[in-house]
């Protein structure tokens, strides 16, 4: 491999500081650019925190990059064996679920998904809630955006593409929807490992990118989080990996998968990161037949989950009289989606530009320490091997794709709106290690030995613990969600909405309310006495706070 520079231990330390001070600087500023809520919050005082501990790490591993025998030993240990790495990585990202994330779909995203996951583990398309109880039972402000609801049936289904929904369909049927992404997230692994021994065509390279991937703290935290995109970067990781020769059996295979990442939760992910793979095999020779292949493999997964999604929720919203998706009965189903799609594009502009600046500093703060340095020079040094030039590209049309959407993304670990192409770069720093040989190369790859290491373990408990404490917080706003029910006990919680940070989201209800606790939307005191008094006369108050109330059900007289 030739390489037009060099990258020195010195050197990757330098630009640790550079980077750490440029991005502190943002943060400071960042109040002032009108960032989602929760957006905001989170960019400002966990990543300024994790700023600072990666160029700690970075120090560290700078001045102990001479004695990283063990470091490295362990290194190409683990990384020669991804599979066993996974299998211990699981019962961890598990426990990760349970414990640190204390098996809670925090945002809307998540609960969606986990309520669709669960009709589809009951054999049915939608959730089915009494129609008077729906403004009760989903936020109004919720209805059609997150879940769409039938206020003629009571029926209530994600508007989400189905594709993640039913990938924890099994695990929903099991009721252990918590394992789900820990085995996705433990399944990336061997998929980034054999996806860079490809691209590099070294065993040695595959080893460092998956050390690097496991001691990255965005990876370890969606893995153990209810959102798709882990999802994501693992249909996109296998994607690339079956493109990159690509025959006519591959091709068609490639298709397919794609067609899954497409529909996991919305298309914009997949259709960014696919841009390059197109026009790659649109301009290669001899490629017409694998092309065609591809655009074939999309059709029977994208119909069904696309196009029949979107007609499933068009006729509830028809079904309901509803104008919050503009869909006039006979329009074809293909213009309706391009309207959805069209509604949320925007040209760029200060605000997005903003945004996405505030994204790239999380691609850097939840990251293993040093890494965007790391892939930014392997892409360099490995730019003329053709697959090193297509991860690249869609690494980069995946982030500037996202300058033509304004939201800021919201709540979400790391630069969720990246993550789709984000294993692209372990992969580009893994080329980078291997690029540079002696004494300079040595330093490199010590240094680096200890930043996975470090990265491992500080950078991810700083990441666990600010996760922990963000949800715990969250639940404690309305202290009963915040227990677990009582065994033997039914329960129905009313949230009051505008008391505190997002506690609309903490209204989440199984779509058949077949769980012992229900959570409601509080509409005052005299309503939901008469509501409980008519709907459900066996509950009884139990307490109420500024939060809302709680309200159980009254054991049976022993006797009767």
């Amino acid at each position: 491999m030739t390489i037009a520079c060099s990258l020195s231990a010195r050197g990757l330390l330098l630009w640790c500081l550079a980077a750490a001070l440029a991005i502190e600087g943002f943060l400071q500023y960042s109040a002032r650019f009108g960032f989602a809520a929760s957006f905001s919050y989170l960019l400002t005082t966990g990543d300024s925190i994790g700023n600072w501990l990666l160029l700690l790490l970075a120090a560290c591993a700078y001045l102990l990059r001479r004695h990283a025998g063990a470091a490295c030993a362990a290194i190409r240990i683990a990384g020669s064996h991804p599979w066993l790495a996974a299998a211990v990585l699981f019962p961890l990202l598990c426990i990760g679920t349970l414990g640190v994330y204390h098996d809670q779909p925090l945002s809307m995203d998540e609960y969606a998904a986990v309520f669709q996951a669960k009709a589809f583990a009951a054999g049915r398309l939608a959730g089915a809630f009494p129609p008077d109880l729906l403004d009760a039972l989903v936020p109004a402000r919720f209805q059609n955006v997150f879940l769409t609801v039938s206020r003629a049936t009571g029926e209530v289904s994600s508007t989400y593409w189905p594709g993640f929904a039913l990938l924890l369909a099994p695990f929903a049927w099991l009721n252990a929807t918590w394992a789900a992404n820990p085995a996705i997230g433990a399944l990336a692994v061997p998929a980034v490992h054999r996806l860079t021994r490809e691209v590099t065509g070294s065993g040695e390279a595959a080893a460092w990118a998956a050390a690097i991937t496991i001691a990255s703290p965005v990876f370890i935290v969606d893995s153990v989080s209810y959102y798709s995109m882990q999802m994501h970067l693992l249909c996109n990781t296998v994607f690339a990996l079956l493109l990159l020769q690509p025959t006519v059996p591959r091709a068609a295979a490639a298709g397919l998968l794609g067609s899954v990442a497409l529909t996991l939760h919305q298309p914009v992910p997949h259709l960014l990161f696919l841009v390059p793979f197109v026009f790659w095999l649109a301009f290669r020779r001899r490629s017409g037949a694998a092309l065609a292949a591809l655009a074939i493999g999309y059709l029977p997964l994208g119909v069904l989950f696309g196009l029949g999604w979107h007609s499933h929720i068009m006729e509830m919203i028809r079904s309901a009289a509803s104008a919050a998706v503009p869909a006039a009965p006979g329009r074809p189903l293909a213009d309706t989606i391009l309207d959805r799609i069209s509604g949320v594009l925007t040209l760029p502009h200060a605000a997005t530009f903003a945004a996405r600046v505030a994204g790239l500093t999380k691609i850097w703060t939840w990251g293993a320490a040093g890494l965007m340095v790391l892939a930014a020079f392997g892409y360099v040094a490995g730019r003329a091997n053709p697959a090193v030039r297509l991860l690249g590209a869609a690494a980069l049309v995946t982030f500037v794709g996202y300058f033509f959407f304004p939201m800021d993304q919201g709540h979400g670990w790391g630069f969720r709106y990246f993550h789709s192409a984000w294993f692209a770069l372990p992969v580009l720093a893994a080329a980078g290690l291997i690029a540079v040989r002696g004494d300079s190369g040595n330093g490199l790859r010590g240094m680096t030995a200890w930043l996975v290491v470090l990265s491992l373990v500080f950078a991810n408990a700083l990441r666990l613990a600010e996760v922990e404490s963000f949800i715990a917080e969250h639940l404690a706003q309305v202290p009963p969600l915040a227990e677990k029910v009582p065994s033997g006990t039914r329960q129905i919680i009313f949230v009051r909405l505008g008391t505190g940070f997002y506690v609309e989201d903490l209204v989440q209800n199984d779509p058949y309310l077949r769980t012992s606790r229900i959570t409601m939307v509080h509409q005052g005191e005299e309503r939901t006495a008469d509501l409980m008094k008519s709907r459900f006369p066996e509950y009884v108050r139990e307490s109420r706070g500024e939060w809302g109330e709680l309200w159980i059900a009254r054991k049976p007289t022993p006797g009767r």
